[in-house]
């Protein structure tokens, strides 16, 4: 199944959700009309069971550009509340797919800068084509970070770290982002997309149900008192032993054979 958005698609096969970034002419900015999209496909996939993983990549030279410029330029006293608009959609999108089941893969096939860096760190699984380049930008323009770039990038790549990124207004190669943990593994661009969608086919054919445990509990994992964590954990355990999935895995332990999940 094919979805088309002004900005992106989003095709559905064998559980595996490909979302695809369009505007390849403009280097497929981060616009009102892209937030808008992205928090609308963020609600159709996370309600839809049939999606048991998500493979985001783009069309073009550019990953992203990162936020529209030109957008900015147009209206000098309307940007406060335009910038509360886009991130207000963008924000709720980034935050459904962090705590939705689903894992998010991301293939990066060309420069990424500004907030796009971001949405490559919240990837679940971050796949980076040698060649390119990681741009922190903000400051750069007179900002601060968005894109939830605070929490995403301080994960991966530690609090000191990314705070000199962004202030610093760093460019990274690919292979220093896969050093400072922005990305997880760094390809030939030959073998990018090849190699990212087995990764992602292979997280699709998993216990979809315990890869949304995993990503939640991780994500209070900096904020919750040591004990609450504990009981986060436990209480997660305890959802996933009533579920087929966990069933499906202490049988196929068991009897000596591969697990056949559902995910559900």
């Amino acid at each position: 199944m094919r979805t088309d958005y002004k900005t992106l698609t989003c095709t559905t096969d064998e559980g595996l959700a490909r979302i695809t970034l369009t505007e390849a002419k403009r280097g497929n900015p981060i616009d009102g009309d892209f937030c808008k999209d992205f928090c609308d496909l963020s609600v159709a996939l996370s309600v839809d069971p049939s999606v048991r993983a998500v493979f985001i990549s783009a069309e073009g030279r550019f990953f992203s550009v990162g936020g529209d410029i030109r957008a900015f330029l147009a209206d000098r006293a309307g940007l406060p509340a335009k910038v509360l608009d886009w991130t207000a959609s963008l924000h709720a999108g980034l935050a459904r797919f962090q705590r939705m089941n689903a894992p998010v893969i991301t293939a990066v096939h060309g420069d990424a800068v500004g907030g796009s860096v971001s949405l490559v760190a919240h990837s679940d699984v971050a796949f980076a084509a040698a060649g390119t380049n990681f741009v922190a930008a903000f400051t750069g323009i007179g900002y601060c970070g968005d894109s939830g770039s605070t929490v995403s990038l301080s994960n991966r790549m530690g609090l000191a770290r990314a705070k000199r990124f962004l202030m610093l207004s760093e460019t990274l190669t690919a292979e220093e982002a896969q050093g400072a943990g922005l990305v997880d593994f760094v390809v030939p661009a030959e073998e990018l997309m090849a190699q990212a969608e087995k990764t992602a086919r292979k997280l699709a054919a998993g216990p979809t149900r315990a890869y949304g445990e995993i990503k939640r509990t991780i994500l209070s994992a900096r904020t919750e008192p040591f004990e609450t964590q504990l009981e986060h954990e436990a209480q997660a355990m305890a959802r996933l032993a009533a579920t087929d999935d966990v069933w499906e895995g202490l049988t196929a332990f068991a009897d000596r054979r591969k697990p056949d999940f559902k995910g559900c």
